[in-house]
């Protein structure tokens, strides 16, 4: 589990309600999120986005971070103009930050919604 061990960063959830979502509007997130992050990161803070996860029919979004600090994310999300609700210190498994991975699992293994054996939702 990771919640930012020394030498690495802490991570971060924040939470915005957006109705109306859409890939494009998940693509255009990501790309001002992103451009945000490499702003404060060249200002010192490092800032990287993990993951953005849209949920249409709640119209609800999530992002992860790995950050310093929450008042860098919060400066991270302001300039890029994302309405956040609010930002949450995460802990997360070890494979949070890796691409194409679920539950441990290579994709290809990766068959089904439903908990595997000894897995827990």
């Amino acid at each position: 589990m990771s919640e930012g061990s020394p030498g690495s960063p802490s991570r971060y959830l924040v939470e915005w309600y957006q109705p109306a979502l859409s890939a494009a509007l998940l693509g255009e997130t990501e790309r001002e999120l992103g451009r945000s992050a490499a702003e404060v990161s060249r200002e010192g803070t490092a800032v990287s986005l993990l993951l953005t996860l849209f949920m249409p029919d709640d119209e609800v979004a999530f992002c992860l971070f790995a950050a310093g600090s929450p008042a860098s994310v919060e400066l991270t999300c302001r300039r890029a103009a994302l309405p956040f609700e609010r930002i949450s210190r995460a802990i997360t498994g070890p494979d949070a930050s890796r691409p194409g991975r679920a539950f441990g699992r290579p994709p290809a293994e990766v068959t089904s919604d439903r908990p595997g054996p000894g897995e827990v939702f």
